[in-house]
C-alpha cells in the first residue's frame, strides 16, 4: 500500500526532524508548513521529507487539505496524519493503517482512551476533550471516544470524499461528520501519547475549546436543526416556566401577580415556539437538500 505521512506543523523546529524521521519508517512523509517563523521547512527537508509551504499561517484545517490534495494528486492509497509536536508516537503508524490494509475502515483513529492514555492528560483538558466528543457523536451520529485525536489514517475513498472547509482544528471534528454522513467506516484503535512535549501550550486550552465546540455546535445547528432548536426551544420554555412560577407566587399570598415576571414568561413562551418551529423548518429543508 502507497502511504503518505501528512504532517502539518507550525514552529516546530523542536520537533519536526525526529517525527519526520521515525515516519520515514512507513512511508513518504509530507510536511505543511503551515507560515512557520522558524527553521521548520529547512529541518523538515534536511530530515527527508517533502515540503510544501504556505506563505501565511492558514490553520490546522487548510494544512490538512493540501496534504489530502498532496495524497490525491500522487496516487496515494492511504494517508496517515499525525502531529508535528512529538506527542504521537509514528511507530504506531501500522496499528492505524491494519484496519484499512484488511479493508475493515475507511477512517482510523488513534484514540486515547482505548487503553487508558487519557489518564495523563491534565483533567481540565479530559473535560474539555468529552465535552468536544459527545458534541461531535452528536453532530455525526456515530459513537467515537476520541474526536480530537489528530493521528488518524485515511483510505483513498475516505480522501477522496472529503470537502473540507475547516480552517482550525475542529477539522478532526468535520471529517468525523463529513465521512459518517457519506456511509463511510470509521474505526478507532489505541494509542499513546506523551504531554511533556516542548510546544505542548501554544493555543490557550480554554479558548482553543470554546472555539472548538463553537464551530461543531454549527455543524449540529447545520446537520440537525431540529435536535439544535429543539433543545433551544426547551431551554426556552423552561425559562418561561420558572418565570411564570415566580409571577404567580405573590397570588397565592394575597398580592399582586409581578407584571413584569409575567411579561417575561410570555416572551420566553412566544421565543420558544419560534424556536421550534424554525427547528421544524429547517429539519424538512436539510432533509430535502440531502435527498
Amino acid at each position: 500500500m502507497k502511504t503518505l505521512v501528512i504532517i502539518p506543523a507550525y514552529n516546530e523546529e523542536l520537533t519536526i526532524g525526529s517525527v519526520v524521521a521515525l515516519s520515514k519508517k512507513h512511508g513518504d512523509v509530507l510536511v505543511v508548513d503551515d507560515g512557520s517563523e522558524d527553521r521548520t521547512s529547512e529541518i523538515a527537508e534536511s530530515s527527508g521529507a517533502v515540503v510544501i509551504r504556505h506563505e501565511v499561517n492558514r490553520g490546522k484545517g487548510q494544512a490538512l487539505k493540501t496534504g489530502f490534495d498532496y495524497a490525491l494528486a500522487n496516487d496515494y492509497d492511504a494517508a496517515v496524519c499525525i502531529d508535528a509536536d512529538g506527542q504521537h508516537n509514528p511507530d504506531e503508524i501500522p496499528l492505524l493503517l491494519k484496519p484499512i490494509v484488511k479493508g475493515e475502515a475507511d477512517l482510523v483513529i488513534g484514540s486515547r482512551y482505548l487503553n487508558g492514555a487519557h489518564k495523563t492528560i491534565p483533567l481540565y483538558r479530559r473535560i474539555g476533550l468529552w465535552v468536544l466528543t459527545m458534541t461531535t457523536n452528536v453532530a455525526s451520529n456515530v459513537k467515537i471516544t476520541d474526536s480530537q485525536s489528530g493521528f488518524r489514517a485515511l483510505n483513498r475513498r475516505a480522501l477522496e470524499s472529503l470537502e473540507l472547509n475547516s480552517d482550525g482544528y475542529n477539522v478532526e471534528s468535520e471529517m468525523i461528520t463529513q465521512l459518517a454522513d457519506k456511509g463511510l467506516r470509521i474505526k478507532e484503535v489505541p494509542i499513546h501519547v506523551k504531554y511533556d512535549t516542548p510546544n505542548n501550550h501554544k493555543k490557550n486550552p480554554f479558548s482553543h475549546g470554546i472555539s472548538v465546540l463553537a464551530k461543531i455546535i454549527g455543524l449540529i445547528g447545520y446537520k440537525r436543526p431540529l435536535l439544535m432548536f429543539g433543545i433551544s426551544s426547551l431551554a426556552s420554555f423552561l425559562v418561561a416556566g420558572i418565570l411564570a412560577y415566580w409571577a404567580v407566587q405573590p397570588y397565592y399570598h394575597g398580592r399582586n401577580v409581578y407584571v413584569t415576571q409575567a411579561i417575561g414568561a410570555g416572551i420566553f413562551i412566544i421565543i420558544g415556539i419560534q424556536l421550534f418551529v424554525a427547528g421544524l423548518t429547517l429539519n424538512v429543508l436539510a432533509k430535502m437538500v440531502r435527498d
